[in-house]
Order: C-alpha cells, then sequence, then structure tokens
C-alpha cells in the first residue's frame, strides 16, 4: 500500500468515518489524549498533524494546549479534509512530500494513520526534516499481531468495500526509523486506550461508520470486537472495546 492508496482510500470513505468521529465524538478520548500526554507544547509554537483525517487530533491538542498554538493539518485526501475546522491550516500534500520549510516545526504527531502506508521511511525522513533542533515528533498506530490487526484485517477487510490491508508496526519500527533520523529515542510502549460508549448499540454504529461496514449487523460487530479486542463494562456505566495502540516519541538531535 501507497501514499496514493491512502488517498483513494480516504476520499472514498472519510466522509462516513468523520461522521462516526462527530456522533461519537468522545469515544476515541483515551486513544488521542495518550498521544497529547506525550509532547511538552508551549505557546506560539508551530505544531503538524499528519495524516489529519477531518482534524480529530488537531482539535484534542487545541483544546489542551489552547488559541495561540499553530496548528497545521496535513492531509493528502482532499474530501477526508473537507471538515477540518476552518481555524486550522490546512495543506492537501503527500505525508513524505510536505510543502514546509526544513526546521520549521516544534512538533510532529500523528495518529493512526500510519498502517496504511507500507514504505514509512521517506515519513520519517521528512518528519525529522521538518523538525527544529529540540522538535518533538509523537506517533501512535496499531501494533502488529495485536487484537486490533485481528480485527481490522480479518473483520473489517471482509466487510468494509475497499478491504483492509494494513500494515501494522513492528516491535521496534518506530525506535529503528527514529535513530535513523537524528531523533532521540524518549518513549515505546503499547498502551491501553479503551474506546468508551452508552451502550453495545452506539459501540456497533460507531465502528459500522468509522470503517463503512456494508452488509453486516451489529451483533456480528459486537461478536467480532469481543473475540477479537475484547468489550468491558465500566463502574461509570460505559462500555469500552479493549484497543490498544503502541506509541511513541522522540525529539530531534
Amino acid at each position: 500500500m501507497n501514499i496514493l492508496d491512502y488517498q483513494a482510500i480516504f476520499d472514498y470513505r472519510g466522509e462516513s468515518y468523520n461522521s462516526a468521529s462527530n456522533k461519537y465524538p468522545n469515544a476515541r478520548h483515551f486513544e488521542r489524549q495518550a498521544l497529547i500526554d506525550l509532547v511538552d507544547v508551549n505557546d506560539n509554537q508551530n505544531f503538524i498533524d499528519v495524516p489529519a483525517g477531518g482534524g480529530y487530533l488537531a482539535e484534542g491538542i487545541r483544546e489542551s494546549f489552547g488559541p495561540t498554538l499553530s496548528i497545521t493539518c496535513i492531509e493528502p485526501a482532499k474530501k477526508f479534509a473537507q471538515t477540518i475546522p476552518s481555524s486550522f491550516t490546512v495543506i492537501n500534500s503527500p505525508i513524505d512530500k510536505i510543502p514546509l520549510e526544513d526546521r520549521s516545526i516544534d512538533v510532529v504527531a500523528s495518529l493512526a494513520g500510519l498502517h496504511h502506508i507500507e514504505d514509512r521511511a521517506p515519513v520519517f525522513r521528512e518528519w525529522g526534516r521538518l523538525l527544529k533542533a529540540g522538535g518533538q515528533l509523537a506517533v501512535a498506530d496499531v501494533a502488529a499481531g495485536s487484537g486490533p490487526d485481528e480485527f481490522l484485517n480479518v473483520f473489517v477487510d471482509r466487510y468494509t468495500p475497499q478491504g483492509h490491508k494494513g500494515i501494522f508496526i513492528q516491535g521496534d519500527e518506530f525506535s529503528k526509523h527514529f535513530e535513523n533520523n537524528e531523533l532521540e529515542l524518549k518513549h515505546d510502549s503499547l498502551v491501553q486506550v479503551p474506546w468508551l460508549f452508552d451502550s453495545h448499540h452506539d459501540m456497533a454504529e460507531f465502528c459500522i461508520k468509522l470503517f463503512y461496514l456494508l452488509n453486516v449487523s451489529h451483533e456480528q460487530v459486537l461478536e467480532s470486537l469481543s473475540s477479537c479486542v475484547g468489550i468491558k463494562s465500566f463502574n461509570n456505566g460505559k462500555i469500552g472495546i479493549e484497543w490498544e495502540l503502541r506509541y511513541a516519541c522522540a525529539t530531534k538531535n
């Protein structure tokens, strides 16, 4: 899979993905917050969210750090980016050929978009080029061999029209990319980040919209989630998918 494949996928189903996020804006709170917690952000810094999708991470960054942070959303798929709020700068470009100057960015962050890119070396090389000395890179994505890997590449692959052939993150992949691009590793681990809902109905509907699943029942979605990932009841009355991602961060030397 290459970057052109990413554009085709999300120009096709990005609208459904964004509608899921808009209808259930707090479902992936822990997933987003775990990435935000990896970076130390100050006022008036330059931040890029890449690939930005509909601006979900960018909105969380602004909520956490306030309005003075300059946030640019890099998103290859124009249709996917249409719902990004106008308060953010939007650049439609490949994520490995971003039209910004060398050493112009303080923080680069990427949430769950890299598994659509097979050759990630040029991507990390580009992000390393953009970072200032002391700049930060934070990334998170599905780990190879995990429950989300099985759910996405087996169940979602069966029911979404374009299929799902994610190239997920091997154990030391992030640290190797950091080392190759003068980035000093600060953190790299699997993190539990449950997706929370008020009901099983909402949980199934969210996944159907997020992954653009067709000809599948709520019961089938819930059964697959339970067997692949796990479903848990929480003390606050919420129902959670036991999602997990690999998170890593580094600073530019």
